[in-house]
């Protein structure tokens, strides 16, 4: 799939999370930094394909 847009890389993320029952709090907490700082990644305007690989990683997803 081909996206265009962060808002589309977000909510395929976030279809991840609920596959593998994930929160924004367990991934806080896998990474060792407050949940504001996973807020602010699913905010940012230019998420990055490195942000998207440690999310996912974490989830045990790998992004190619």
């Amino acid at each position: 799939m081909i996206y265009t847009d962060n808002e589309q890389l977000v909510n395929e993320l976030k279809k991840v999370m609920i596959d593998t029952n994930t929160k924004q709090v367990d991934i806080a907490n896998m990474m060792k930094v407050p949940k504001q700082a996973i807020t602010k990644i699913f905010n940012k305007k230019n998420l990055t394909c490195d942000d998207m690989k440690k999310l996912l990683l974490l989830m045990g997803y790998e992004l190619h």
